[in-house]
């Protein structure tokens, strides 16, 4: 959908450069930084869910679309659009140190930027600061799996040029 939409959008022989969280090819979703994250988070929905501070149907209806593709899926997923070819495609991967806390402040900070507006809609804004402060706990708990996560977390680079 998001490249039949940027297809009508670029004109022909026009180049568009996307930048998103990767994964190289055979490496699980649940390897990948993003997905440990996301994890958490409806770890810490469940939990506040089960105690009633949100309820399980808002949870089960909460749908963060995120994806990591390897570039294969990209390679996949571009030809079978049909609207680009793909110029050069290049996996970078992370080069951060992680460590216990400072990790888990980074990764919190990092899914409230992203998702906090969405939770507060989807929620109520009122759970927002509770929420946050579960998933950093989680997180220092988790150390290990980010720090896994974080040897397996690349960056894809994909210059796609419009037919």
């Amino acid at each position: 959908m998001f490249l039949s939409a940027r297809g009508k959008e670029v004109v022909s022989g026009g180049i568009m450069v996307l930048l998103l969280p990767g994964r190289a090819n055979g490496i699980a979703h649940s390897c990948v930084l993003s997905d440990v994250m996301f994890d958490l988070l409806g770890a810490c929905l469940m939990d506040m869910a089960k105690e009633g501070k949100t309820s399980e149907a808002l949870v089960d209806s909460f749908n963060a679309p995120v994806y990591t593709p390897s570039p294969e899926e990209m390679t996949a997923i571009t030809e079978r659009n049909g609207c680009f070819s793909i110029e050069t495609m290049d996996l970078t991967p992370f080069n951060a140190k992680v460590d216990g806390s400072a990790a888990a402040h980074a990764c919190t900070m990092h899914v409230r930027a992203g998702v906090e507006g969405l939770i507060g809609k989807h929620f109520g804004s009122e759970i927002v600061n509770e929420l946050f402060d579960r998933f950093f706990e989680k997180a220092k708990e988790s150390s290990d799996r980010i720090s896994s996560a974080f040897l397996h977390g690349c960056q894809l680079v994909v210059v796609l040029k419009r037919k």
